[in-house]
């Protein structure tokens, strides 16, 4: 039983977005889909924790990418558990296009007793520790991220609905829906002109099917962004934005992201 998992993806058609780079959307399912194989391997997928009144509910989550392969180019996920941070199991993975490290990741995954509603530690798992490789791909802590300033006018603006479409495997919207709904606030101007260098989801509570979900983005300033794998003299200056997901019909924040947007590679 490995401590770590690898997978390789060929990106598609459907999975590229009008420059013909994979979307940071497929990115996400596919480091998804790689911590699922594993931590089925490993014992403790959502079906198997189910059996057991378990279940993981995704709670924060790191990427950085430097580059976005193209169609039909190959992509390798690593992944494995680091350990944890307080109530949080933490999930690290690697990108590569062939040989080229192209994205880092973390993640924390809170493990909950669905009839009593609340987190377990991860240590209450057994044998989890024995599961873990130390090695951190980002050693970030997860913190608090700045609330969205209320008082400004947003950059951008959505709303949408929950479909059954969204719904994940706890009958809740799932992560990707999040993730889109947070970028279709950003501009198209921006959008359409640079790319995703850095994103950070808090994914704060659960929306269910039929409500609704408003979309709020607000540019706080620029920032640097270094290569993953280059000196910092070659850093460039990105656009950071701060981003809020509510509930319309009590405007509870059901989500809270940090992005940020350098230009976009040819």
């Amino acid at each position: 039983m490995s401590k770590t998992w690898s997978e390789t993806y060929s990106v598609h058609t459907y999975e590229m977005d009008s420059r013909q780079r994979v979307t940071a959307r497929a990115i996400c399912s596919y480091l998804i889909d790689t911590a699922g194989q594993h931590v089925h391997e490993l014992g403790y997928s959502i079906a198997q924790l189910l059996e057991q009144g378990r279940s993981w509910f995704f709670s924060r989550f790191l990427l950085r990418m430097e580059r976005y392969p193209g169609w039909r180019q190959k992509i390798t996920v690593e992944t494995w558990p680091p350990g944890s941070q307080k109530l949080l199991a933490l999930r690290d993975w690697r990108l590569f296009s062939g040989q080229q490290p192209i994205g880092l990741a973390t993640s924390g995954w809170l493990m909950i007793d669905i009839d009593k509603r609340r987190p377990l530690r991860p240590e209450s798992y057994p044998d989890w520790k024995q599961y873990l490789h130390p090695e951190r791909t980002i050693p970030h802590i997860f913190g608090r991220l700045p609330e969205f300033d209320s008082g400004r006018e947003p950059a951008g603006m959505q709303e949408f609905e929950v479909l059954f479409s969204d719904l994940d495997v706890n009958g809740h919207a799932n992560y990707l829906s999040y993730i889109d709904w947070i970028l279709d606030s950003i501009p198209a101007a921006v959008r359409g002109q640079r790319e995703i260098a850095e994103m950070e989801v808090h994914f704060l509570r659960e929306a269910s099917f039929g409500e609704g979900v408003i979309s709020r983005s607000q540019l706080t300033g620029e920032t640097k962004v270094y290569p993953i794998s280059e000196s910092p003299s070659e850093a460039t200056i990105g656009k950071e934005y701060l981003h809020s997901l509510q509930r319309k019909k009590d405007d509870t924040e059901v989500a809270r992201a940090r992005t940020v947007w350098k230009p976009a590679s040819l």
